[in-house]
């Protein structure tokens, strides 16, 4: 028996024919795919994501829509330093490589300020009105001892120097004074 008729006689068998096809076509299948996806993915093809910080939206809009890209307002905050309306932070970011018709995301600064209730700290130590007023996004502000037997006890809350009771709408943020007791010696 030579080399090529012991070939053909193995080739022959149905078995190892019908593999031996399934393997053709699956290498045929696989190079199709990989050439069919590099052309309907732009392989190789980016835009590249403009700044949008400090614009408005319909600006950001605009100039999105010039870069053949979407965008689309995620969340809005309320920062005191920044214009009131315009966009704070984007996602993906600046100079980032994405493809066309991609939606860039992006956080706006409030118009107005977010508001919350004043809570009442009055009687409690120091520690605890800053773990309430921290809750409540509030911040502890100047801070003032007075004759009192009750060491660093909160006797008095303030904002801009006027007393603020319990309840009283808020800009969140805002900075509270304390009058504390100075305990005794």
């Amino acid at each position: 028996m030579n080399v090529p008729l012991a070939l053909k006689k193995i080739y022959n068998h149905y078995i190892i024919k019908n593999l031996l096809w399934c393997g053709v076509l699956f290498l045929v299948i696989y190079v199709a795919s990989f050439a069919i996806l590099r052309f309907y993915t732009h392989h190789g093809e980016a835009l590249t994501v403009p700044d949008l910080k400090g614009m408005t939206v319909h600006e950001a809009n605009q100039l999105l829509k010039d870069s053949n890209l979407r965008g689309k307002v995620s969340d809005s905050i309320y920062l005191a330093k920044a214009k009131p309306g315009t966009i704070v932070s984007q996602l993906p970011e600046a100079s980032s490589l994405v493809k066309e018709n991609r939606t860039v995301y992006y956080v706006i600064n409030a118009v107005k300020p977010e508001m919350v209730k004043m809570p009442d700290v009055v009687g409690v130590s120091l520690r605890q009105a800053t773990s309430i007023l921290e809750a409540q996004g509030l911040k502890v502000g100047k801070l003032q001892h007075i004759p009192d037997i009750a060491k660093d006890n909160v006797l008095r809350q303030t904002y801009k120097g006027k007393d603020i009771r319990k309840g009283t709408k808020i800009v969140k943020g805002a900075a509270i004074d304390l009058q504390l007791g100075s305990g005794y010696n």
